[in-house]
């Protein structure tokens, strides 16, 4: 009797994974190949050829005389045809183009009431600031001349080059492995991103023989893995795995743990530098400002309209004065821009600053002439002037913000968003701005179509599931229900050949930054947990008025019927 292999499982020879079987007149045949930019275990393509059908003798014929299989190869023919041959259907003039989300708009994760907030507070990195494409790569060019010049790493590192579309923002490293890879919501390894280098993880029992499964334990989590969750760490993973595609092409021993602790500490020192004088990377930036900011002189109005509605508004950043008095000169156009803030914080040190103990300190910045003591005692906040430290607890003492009325911008999920809303209740929001690239795949009718495709072959299975329960089948010879299961299996691995497709149209190697193959990312549930709103960039927010209301979406549970589709039914209520 055939059996069909699983899609994990599924037995290779001469480098191709065959599974055929008709879906109603169609035979489908899973082949593997390398993907374009890598040698992908789990990419295939897919070919549909009538003539496969005879791997299965006699299988059209017992189609056409077991109406189970009838029924289910035309309902595979019904979803195909619907979702994946009628492009018509999922262009946006069908898909309520009014209703589709902008990568100018402002997601809400709660309800939120902006006449609640009466101060704003904002990061600099990735919120204010606005960094060109060129800051990733000269981080990743920097930390690659530091492990060479001064932790002693191989000189011919030197010729890596940056290569932007290798990896996303949420990935998490394993110190003890050294693989790559996407945490799910349930703290699952999305196994088709498992990168060893620059090269998907050929051995996938190797996973389930560490974690006994997809499943990482939260020790393990906590003790082994590096998440890198902020933009600067997109050139700290390449680094990770050119490296160790390196070491590995020249067999070169080397422990992982060790190679992210350099690579760490290369990056700390190309930020950091002496910590006294600026640092190497905020010297080359600030050399070259125009090479690695945008000029934003609209955030300069909104923060200008908030001031003039009665907000008090502040800034909280880990970088140095010198370096943000640079950049908001420039983005903003002039060299007033602290009238704006009622209190200017740099150095802060976040995430500690949220519990630690440490006083603020003056910061001179020419404003006040040589009076200015850096080391006396800071009790009190002056008009124009900067400070460095501190902590939450005195900032809070000293301005008397209350802490149910203060939003806080910024893009780090730890440094920003986490100990702000869980320690004081703060209202916060995040800066994604991988949001427009997501949101341009999102809306192309080819997304549109795989996701309906799947939602439609995942209803089929199902229905045709629930019918294996009916007497009626109970009674058909075993080899019927064998071919039946087969022909299930066969609408499972077409599930996840488009789920694959899906993932590779975001990043050939990780996928969405928000999602993975079943579930939400850890970085998106990070983000819904710790982030009142979300946003692709911080300008959005002079779109809305200062008492508009943010409703979230409403999330339906699994036991919950399907109600009438609301876009409908608010295009009939607009257009009456």
């Amino acid at each position: 009797m055939l059996r069909l292999p699983s899609a994990r499982n599924a037995v290779i020879s001469n480098g191709r994974r065959s599974c055929p079987f008709p879906i109603g007149n169609l035979a489908l045949t899973l082949t593997q190949k390398p993907a374009t930019n890598s040698k992908r275990v789990s990419h295939y393509s897919t070919r549909c050829a009538d003539e496969n059908g005879a791997h299965l003798p006699g299988i059209k014929d017992a189609i056409e005389s077991n109406p189970y299989l009838r029924h289910l190869s035309s309902r595979y023919d019904m979803a195909r045809k619907l979702c994946m041959e009628d492009s018509e259907r999922f262009t946006t003039t069908h898909a309520h183009q009014r209703f589709q989300p902008s990568s100018q708009d402002i997601f809400p994760n709660t309800e939120l009431r902006l006449s609640k907030v009466r101060t704003y507070g904002f990061d600099y990195d990735y919120t204010l600031a606005r960094y060109t494409d060129k800051l990733p790569e000269t981080i990743y060019t920097m930390i690659r001349d530091v492990l060479v010049n001064k932790l002693l790493y191989p000189p011919a590192l030197k010729a890596l080059k940056y290569d932007s579309t290798f990896a996303i923002r949420g990935i998490s490293y394993d110190k003890e492995t050294g693989w790559l890879f996407k945490l799910d919501s349930n703290y699952n390894i999305a196994m088709d991103t498992i990168h060893y280098g620059r090269e998907p993880l050929r051995d996938l029992e190797e996973v389930y023989t560490l974690h006994n499964g997809p499943h990482v334990a939260p020790a393990y989590v906590k003790g082994q893995l590096n998440q890198l969750n902020d933009l600067y760490s997109i050139p700290e993973a390449t680094m990770l795995a050119d490296i160790i595609q390196y070491f590995t092409e020249h067999n070169i021993p080397f422990h992982p743990r060790y190679l992210a602790e350099d690579i760490r500490t290369a990056g700390e020192y190309i930020h950091k530098g002496d910590g006294i004088s600026l640092s190497p990377l905020h010297k080359t930036i600030m050399s070259n400002i125009g090479d690695y900011l945008e000029r934003a002189p609209e955030l300069l109005q909104i923060l200008e309209s908030l001031k003039r509605e009665g907000k008090r508004l502040f800034l909280l950043t880990n970088s140095g004065y010198d370096y943000v008095n640079t950049g908001l000169t420039y983005l903003f156009n002039t060299k007033d821009w602290r009238d704006v803030f009622d209190v200017v914080i740099v150095g802060a040190r976040k995430p500690s600053w949220y519990m630690s103990h440490r006083p603020f300190r003056l910061v001179p910045t020419g404003r006040g002439g040589t009076s200015v003591k850096p080391w006396a005692l800071v009790d009190h906040f002056e008009d124009g002037q900067v400070y460095s430290g501190g902590n939450l607890m005195s900032f809070t003492s000293i301005t008397g913000y209350s802490d149910r009325n203060v939003m806080y911008f910024g893009d780090h999920l730890y440094s920003d968003l986490r100990d702000p809303s869980i320690q004081k209740g703060w209202m916060t929001g995040a800066i994604v701005s991988e949001l427009k690239h997501e949101l341009s795949v999102i809306h192309t009718p080819e997304y549109r179509q795989c996701v309906s495709y799947i939602q439609l072959i995942e209803k089929i299975l199902k229905h045709s599931q629930q019918e294996t329960r009916s007497p009626e089948f109970m009674r058909l010879p075993a080899e019927e229900k064998e071919r039946f299961r087969q022909l299930l299996d066969v609408g499972r691995l077409e599930r996840r050949r488009t789920r694959w497709r899906l993932r590779d149209s975001f990043n050939t190697n990780f996928g969405s930054v928000f999602r993975t193959e079943k579930y939400p990312s850890l970085f998106a549930t990070k983000i819904k947990s710790f982030a009142n709103v979300y946003t692709a960039d911080l300008s959005n927010l002079g779109a809305y008025t200062s008492d508009f209301i943010f409703y979230p979406k409403r999330i339906t549970q699994a036991h919950e019927s399907r109600l009438p589709e609301v876009d409908d039914l608010l295009e009939d209520i607009l257009n009456s």
